[in-house]
């Protein structure tokens, strides 16, 4: 057994498979990416898999940026509530759904970066939390 303490309820109410796409180009948005110019902005689109959420329910997505100096900064949220039908394997009031959200990101100067997702209840209670790490730079 480990001592790292895991997620509550591991198996409720997850976020997975979470991809970050340049819509302009469709590539996924890499560990690294060479960004033209700072300070700039650009378009993406997060697609994800929802494991295991409770159909026509009130979910909130949250997305923010951190940065190594302490700063952070709210990058997206929106509301999600899935219809019944769109999910699969649904069993004991749970089940499988995917999803996706455009945002913008803009990013002052080179540097490292995460992505933070934070998946809350109708009660405003966190559920799940998820970390996509990044670096924008300017080289060549």
């Amino acid at each position: 057994m480990t001592n790292i303490p895991m997620k509550k309820n591991p198996f409720r109410e997850k976020m997975t498979a979470i991809s970050i796409v340049n819509p302009e180009t469709a590539q996924l948005l890499g560990t690294i990416t060479n960004f033209d110019m700072f300070p700039g902005s650009t378009s993406l689109v997060a697609f994800l898999d929802f494991f295991n959420l409770r159909p026509e329910t009130d979910y909130i997505l949250s997305l923010t940026a951190h940065f190594p100096n302490g700063t952070s900064y709210p990058v997206h949220a929106t509301r999600i509530n899935i219809a019944r039908q769109e999910f699969v394997l649904l069993e004991d009031g749970f089940g499988m759904a995917t999803g996706n959200f455009s945002f913008n990101f803009t990013i002052e100067k080179p540097s490292d970066f995460y992505f933070f997702f934070v998946l809350m209840d109708e009660n405003g209670q966190e559920v799940d939390t998820a970390y996509s790490y990044h670096h924008f730079g300017k080289w060549g």
